[in-house]
């Protein structure tokens, strides 16, 4: 039994690098571990792997595979970029079909700016194969003396990008303009790094085997379309809660009770207008609006809703409010007791129209006082009338 083990030792590279004996269980798993490691790289070389069901077929599994992924199966050459296989379901993404876009280019139908990107995914520069060593506890840990050139890929190393490709527009298609037939699609492609051998894949006569006649490495993938973010007019749109305040008003107008939100609004605490009148902050234009709203709602014992009116905030500026009031009385009494005030702060479409208003105000105003004095000064006011009898 010892020879036995001695001899798998010196068969083992892992075993000869250990300074000292080495135990009988840690040959063993040092063996098992070699030998998984000349399978795998007599599979990655020679063989291909099939992971899937055997009562499945190879179109069957690529119909599922396209079906669920909702994309499209392609097989690009890395040295050259040449596009060995592709599906049928390209045409439904890229709008060309399986003829026009096998044994062309891949960087033919790339954006520009995406070719040299796409070159770096396709290259092997971090691919390189590592051999594993077993430490005598168990643990595994990389091996730094492999050869750089024992391997030119890692096969089953994977790949995940997005690019640009051309998408082939249709003249009849009538939901793009004429200077929009061919456009780039964002793509989402998934896969892996994969070698073959040479004779597995068919070359031209213009493409001979790399020279050491070994593998052909290719990526395999399946390329999604990435959705656009496109900004969909709303069938509902989102009603936004207006901003709002609720305040209570003694008979005269003076404030009896303010809501905390007023002061969002008006900067004011509601302690600050606590016992002052409404109409010391309303602009001069409104007094007499308010002043007939006022004597409504103390009238006629129902709601009433004011037009836009300018309120006078902290910072001496004004603010448009609509107000929707309505008075409260005094079950035992009888009596008005006060008045409830809903103010609503107007938003700036809605008060355009004020805007306006109040400009065609106030040039009205200043027309009226142009032909109220004569062209000799305001103090000489226009004496001479038409006479209404007298006629041309």
């Amino acid at each position: 039994m010892n020879s036995f083990i001695d001899e798998m030792a010196s068969l083992v590279p892992t075993c000869k690098t250990k300074s000292g004996k080495v135990d009988k269980l840690s040959v063993l798993r040092m063996a098992v571990q070699h030998m998984k490691t000349l399978q795998g790289s007599a599979a990655n070389c020679c063989t291909e792997f099939h992971h899937k069901p055997a009562f499945l077929s190879d179109e069957q599994l690529k119909h599922l595979i396209l079906r669920a992924a909702d994309g499209f199966l392609f097989v690009v050459d890395c040295e050259r970029g040449k596009i060995l296989f592709v599906s049928e379901s390209v045409h439904k993404i890229l709008h060309y079909s399986q003829n026009e876009l096998t044994g062309k280019s891949l960087f033919d139908y790339l954006h520009p700016k995406d070719i040299s990107k796409i070159k770096e995914q396709l290259s092997s520069a971090d691919t390189a194969p590592q051999e594993t060593d077993i430490s005598e506890k168990g643990g595994l840990s990389p091996k730094a003396d492999i050869s750089p050139g024992s391997f030119r890929f890692s096969s089953g190393v994977r790949r995940s990008f997005f690019c640009r490709m051309k998408c082939n527009r249709n003249a009849e298609d009538e939901t793009f303009s004429s200077t929009d037939r061919r456009r780039f699609c964002t793509i989402h492609s998934t896969g892996y790094l994969k070698n073959w051998p040479s004779t597995v894949v068919d070359l031209d006569e213009n493409n001979e085997p790399d020279n050491d006649g070994c593998n052909l490495s290719c990526l395999v993938a399946v390329g999604r379309l990435h959705p656009q973010a496109v900004l969909q007019p709303l069938q509902n749109p989102i009603k936004i809660k207006p901003l709002e305040f609720v305040s209570r008003h003694a008979i005269d107008g003076n404030f009896v009770f303010v809501d905390q939100r007023a002061t969002a609004v008006l900067a004011y605490l509601p302690q600050e207008l606590l016992g002052t009148s409404l109409y010391e902050y309303l602009h001069e234009d409104d007094i007499t609006h308010l002043a007939e709203c006022h004597r409504q709602v103390l009238q006629m014992r129902e709601k009433i809703d004011t037009n836009c009116y300018k309120l006078k905030i902290k910072d001496g500026s004004f603010i448009t409010l609509r107000s929707c009031w309505f008075s409260f009385m005094n079950p035992w009494t009888k009596e008005v007791e006060c008045i409830v005030s809903t103010n609503t702060v107007v938003r700036l479409f809605e008060s355009e129209n004020f805007d306006l208003l109040e400009a065609l105000k106030e040039k009205d105003r200043g027309l009226q006082k142009s032909f109220k004095y004569n062209v000799w000064g305001p103090r000489i006011p226009v004496i001479f009338q038409a006479d209404p009898s007298t006629r041309c």
